[in-house]
């Protein structure tokens, strides 16, 4: 019996060996095949003729024509790009139509380059892999940590749908417990059969390195921005009209999501939703906060129908949309472009006077200035219309020291050094 016993352990050792060195080979394949669609990117700025490094990251080759996905907070730190292939490789950065060395979608954190290998040799293009991803399966990260060209770190994903981080204004991130550190951002998440699932953006740290915690955007995302930016140069979007805040319910501790603003002129105002509806639904999606509502949106195609159902004193009610996406005449007038480059905000004309519809994360407004705010009066001077903001904006050359604006029925003086409540 006891010779029995001890053969039963080792065909047990031999199995899990077995199983183990399977797994192995798996990671070793799916590494293997990725490696030649990871690009390392080396970020410079010139200064008084000399180029400078400022930083550097990973890429992801996602087509043979020599199109490279990575972070737009990557891109945005310099103005000249060094773009190594897994061999070493340095290919030519093309400019695009425009002249501009990327295409950018700052929501979603994404940025699209174009290489040129100097053979003309095609580009080795990752695959999206079309499975979705379930917490606790195996993935891999290849990329470029602290410079450390491709490097392969392996770990399961943690969760998915990951949202109201901070990192980005559209957000739907993958999580994993993938050891990813600064130099990743951009390269890709595979999983075991060396597909993408994910683009590595950013981690959640104390220390400036990796805590057990990694965000990836997912390949789906990925898809879509890309495509839009190929073919549109920018992400169409589809558009309502209305802006929102989150309430907590009675129980103080669930929230729902609040009509603030509605826009004039857009598709929400003329079909009727009003300031105070609750949004319930979108096309049968609970909506319980702000992101719930942005992902639902946002994940359409513009020209996509969209079923919103919003609660109105005690009752629901229904209402349908195309997504249209949102025309881009007052964007034209170069005091807006200013605001919006300067100062990272878009403004609009609404029932409830000026309000601020968008607050990009890289501008001076950030954390200042939040969706929604009503814009009373900018450096003293009364604010009733955009027409006011683009006068006084001229008058000062486009620069503002302060503003107040109407945010939950309370007056906040904003200045871009410090916040206060009058």
């Amino acid at each position: 019996m006891k010779k029995i016993g001890q053969i039963i352990i080792i065909l047990l050792y031999l199995s899990t060996a077995h199983a183990q060195d399977e797994v192995s080979e798996k990671f070793v394949a799916a590494a293997r095949k990725v490696s030649p669609s990871v690009v390392s990117i080396q970020v410079f700025v010139v200064e008084k003729g000399h180029y400078r490094k400022v930083g550097y990251a990973s890429g992801t080759i996602v087509s043979s024509k020599g199109y490279v996905v990575t972070n737009y907070h990557v891109v945005s730190k310099g103005t000249v790009y060094q773009i190594n292939l897994a061999d070493g490789t340095e290919c030519e950065v093309e400019l695009f139509s425009d002249g501009s060395a990327y295409r950018v979608d700052e929501k979603t954190d994404i940025a699209l380059l174009k290489v040129r290998h100097p053979a003309g040799i095609p580009l080795q293009a990752i695959e999206f892999e079309e499975e979705k991803v379930y917490p606790g399966q195996w993935v891999l990260a290849i990329g470029n940590p602290f410079g450390l060209q491709q490097s392969v770190t392996g770990g399961i994903v943690s969760s998915v749908g990951r949202s109201d981080i901070g990192f980005a204004d559209i957000e739907d991130y993958i999580q994993t417990d993938v050891p990813i550190n600064p130099g990743n951002s951009g390269g890709p998440l595979v999983s075991l059969n060396g597909k993408l699932v994910g683009i590595n953006t950013a981690i959640r740290t104390q220390t400036g390195g990796y805590q057990g915690i990694s965000f990836a955007i997912p390949a789906s995302i990925v898809k879509q921005v890309v495509s839009e930016l190929i073919q549109y140069g920018r992400v169409r979007r589809g558009w309502l009209g209305f802006l929102v805040q989150e309430k907590f319910i009675k129980d103080g501790t669930n929230t729902q999501v609040e009509v603030i603003s509605v826009v004039d002129g857009s598709p929400a105002a003329r079909a009727g939703i009003e300031v105070g509806d609750i949004v319930r639904r979108v096309d049968g999606v609970t909506i319980k906060k702000i992101s719930d509502l942005v992902k639902s949106i946002h994940s359409k195609q513009v020209g996509s129908s969209v079923e919103l159902v919003i609660a109105r004193d005690g009752q629901l009610v229904t209402y349908n949309f195309v997504l249209q996406e949102k025309t881009k005449g007052k964007e034209s007038n170069y005091w807006l472009n200013t605001l919006q480059s300067r100062y990272g905000i878009t403004i609009d004309d609404s029932r409830s006077g000026v309000v601020i519809v968008e607050v990009l994360q890289f501008g001076q407004a950030y954390n200042v200035l939040k969706k929604g705010d009503i814009i009373q009066s900018i450096d003293g001077m009364r604010i009733a219309s955009i027409q006011d903001v683009i006068a006084l904006l001229k008058k000062n050359n486009g620069v503002m020291e302060y503003c107040i604006v109407l945010r939950s029925g309370r007056a906040i003086r904003c200045s871009f050094n410090v916040q206060e409540v009058e």
